[in-house]
């Protein structure tokens, strides 16, 4: 699994902290998906293209492997909250490999 650190002084950000700046309501950072560091206090951001390998590995792996929901009896909405759940559990094992950080420019 990566750990997020910051390229200009090497703090690793904790998880649920790097999470939280990045995803959450209240962002130090200027960049939509992006983060401070709390030790150089650097303004960092997450690559657009590693958001966009993050949204297509959710929901293509997710959606992939919605075919095994075909070997249950499931009702119309059960199928799709259940495909739901697969590509939401996708998108965070993605956020957990692709993360990275930069310096916003």
């Amino acid at each position: 699994m990566n750990n997020p650190k910051c390229p200009t002084c090497g703090f690793v950000f904790p998880w649920r902290e790097a999470l939280k700046q990045i995803l959450g309501p209240s962002r130090k950072a200027t960049a939509l998906w992006g983060a401070q560091c709390p030790e150089c206090g650097a303004d960092l951001k997450v690559p657009t293209s590693r958001v966009l390998l993050i949204a297509a590995s959710g929901i293509f792996f997710g959606s992939q492997t919605s075919t095994l929901l075909r070997l249950g009896d499931y009702s119309a909405f059960e199928f799709l909250l259940a495909m739901l759940w697969m590509i939401v559990g996708f998108y965070a094992i993605a956020i957990f490999i692709f993360l990275r950080l930069e310096p916003v420019k």
